[in-house]
């Protein structure tokens, strides 16, 4: 299947996220909101798979989430302690598959 680029977009943006922190919490991180660069505000609604990737010592986790209408990826910097907006693409039904 081809990528739609219109409507998938791969990014390496800078942004801000608000996130919990809790021993309770899988990876001790939930982001729950983040804000682009143009000041567009994103209120997560699901936190999917998270995982890390390892290069030499620094390692940076990725964050897959939905606000249920278009679906992030998000990836967090343990080195610089920065967040970043990795893709952007749109949200489709998986009950109908």
């Amino acid at each position: 299947m081809k990528e739609d680029s219109s409507s998938n977009q791969n990014l390496h943006e800078p942004i801000d996220v608000d996130a919990t922190f809790s021993r309770q919490l899988l990876g001790h991180c939930k982001p729950i909101a983040f804000r682009t660069k143009t000041g567009r505000e994103v209120q997560i609604s699901q936190v999917g798979l998270i995982h890390p990737k390892y290069d030499g010592l620094k390692t940076t986790f990725a964050f897959d989430v939905t606000d249920g209408a278009s679906d992030y990826r998000l990836s967090f910097d343990t080195e610089s302690l920065n967040w970043f907006l990795e893709f952007e693409g749109d949200n489709y039904d998986t009950s109908m598959l």
